[in-house]
């Protein structure tokens, strides 16, 4: 067994279809096949029901993921680190959310490359419970969330904090009309959905949830709507869809952090970036 067979795994699971993962890994179906099926032999249990027309992750699958995952991403993390071009010192993996990435990290990582030239980087979208996995396991350097896990061994460093706001497509809007039929539910966080409980009782669910803003966003344009977005967020800064703030809303206050283990061999560099981060900001 070798990380190809862990990647088709990783694939097939996501598309939930050989053709496709096959094609996607420019390797033919029956490869694909026969990859899966030395992994169930090695692990003793299928990790796929199959007929003809679906096929659905095992319950083995579904724990079998992460750690496929993990080895994957270590591996590629350590290919980089290996095949590292001389003018670079090290390498650094870094994770985010998607929003996190869109809110902040793409404002920043020009400007760190820019201040930390010699340093080389690994960037990737991951959950947020997916980036403290990784941490944990060490596959990853540094992790933004928006939710710190509490650990001794993790360190968890207060980057920002910010204002989350009710915005709609439709100007002078109460807060009750914001919130009702086209209002959008967008998922900040376990401190943001306890504190939305506690201020909006008696709202109605929403019949739109996610997790990823641009998500809203997008539902917004075609739609129209209102949805909880941060005040200084470029997710709301689209020429194309004017927003305007609800005024007597509620405002909700998050917080970013950055992630790493006190134990790892980088954790000068990672405060050399966070300071620049700090700089940025200020």
């Amino acid at each position: 067994m070798d990380i190809s067979h862990l990647k088709t795994f990783l694939e097939i699971y996501k598309t939930r279809h050989f053709r496709k993962s096959a094609e996607k890994l420019f390797i033919t179906q029956s490869a694909a096949s026969a990859r899966i099926k030395l992994l169930e032999d090695r692990l003793g249990v299928a990790l796929f029901t199959r007929d003809k027309r679906n096929i659905e992750p095992t319950p083995a699958a579904h724990r079998f993921f992460k750690y496929a995952e993990m080895v994957v991403t270590g591996w590629d993390q350590a290919k980089q680190v290996v095949a590292l071009p001389d003018e670079y010192e090290l390498s650094i993996s870094i994770a985010c959310m998607a929003d996190i990435w869109h809110l902040f990290l793409k404002n920043w990582i020009v400007e760190i490359k820019d201040q930390r030239p010699e340093f080389a980087f690994n960037l990737m979208i991951n959950q947020s419970h997916d980036v403290s996995d990784l941490l944990i396991n060490g596959a990853l350097d540094l992790g933004f969330v928006f939710e710190p896990i509490q650990l001794p061994s993790i360190e968890a460093h207060e980057v920002l904090e910010f204002e989350i706001k009710l915005f709609s497509t439709t100007p002078n809007q109460t807060p009750e009309q914001a919130l009702d039929k086209n209002y959008i539910k967008i998922d900040w966080g376990v401190s943001f959905e306890y504190e939305y409980s506690q201020e909006y009782k008696d709202q109605a669910i929403s019949n739109v949830r996610t997790n990823y803003g641009l998500m809203a966003i997008d539902i917004m344009k075609d739609n129209g709507g209102a949805a909880y977005l941060p005040d200084l967020s470029p997710l709301q800064n689209d020429p194309t869809l004017p927003l305007y703030e609800v005024e007597n809303a509620f405002i909700f206050k998050r917080k970013l952090y950055a992630l790493y283990r006190k134990d790892t061999e980088v954790h000068e560099n990672i405060a050399e970036i966070i300071n620049t981060i700090k700089s940025i900001i200020a």
